[in-house]
């Protein structure tokens, strides 16, 4: 499994040098000064001109010890806040096909995909099957007022992150 995830998080690596991956940075864990492949620290950057713009969203991918039979578990690691998008449950948990053993999920989908699919999930928030599902009933009945809420968010979540950084 390991090999594997070395060669996953070069790949990966050679995704985002290339500009098949966009507006996402990873870089393995360490522990003891050694580099752990089971954990991955991502941060998603908001695309220019979308709603998520200016926004820096980290979050970690892990591996359990039977990948990669069992998807990887992504959880997002916002600063003191929930996470405000229609299908990331409050403990940061984020509800996607791609990491569903039972739906998207096969052995053959690579690391490169699955980032690719979680940059994308930021623009199409799935509002038939939502873990905020007030979010959702706002997405699908006042779009506007969805946009002004998510660009609010965002906001709000970069002065909170840039202040805490301040104070470090």
């Amino acid at each position: 499994m390991i090999k594997r995830l070395e060669k996953e998080f070069e790949q990966v690596q050679a995704a985002i040098d290339e500009g098949v991956i966009e507006n996402v940075t990873v870089a393995v864990q360490y522990e003891n000064n050694s580099a752990n492949y089971t954990k991955w620290d991502v941060v998603i950057y908001g695309r220019e001109n979308t709603i998520w713009q200016g926004g820096e969203f980290p979050g970690t991918l892990e591996f359990p010890q039977n990948y990669p039979t069992t998807s990887p578990v992504y959880t997002w690691k916002l600063q003191k806040t929930r996470f405000l998008h229609m299908n990331i449950y409050s403990s940061g948990k984020t509800c996607i096909d791609i990491l569903n053993d039972k739906i998207g999920y096969s052995p053959a989908k690579t690391c490169v995909e699955i980032l690719k699919a979680l940059e994308d999930f930021l623009y199409r928030p799935n509002p038939k099957s939502p873990t905020n599902a007030e979010l959702a009933k706002t997405f699908e009945q006042d779009l506007p007022k969805y946009e002004a809420m998510i660009k609010e968010f965002v906001q709000k979540y970069m002065e909170e992150k840039n202040k805490a950084e301040q104070k470090i």
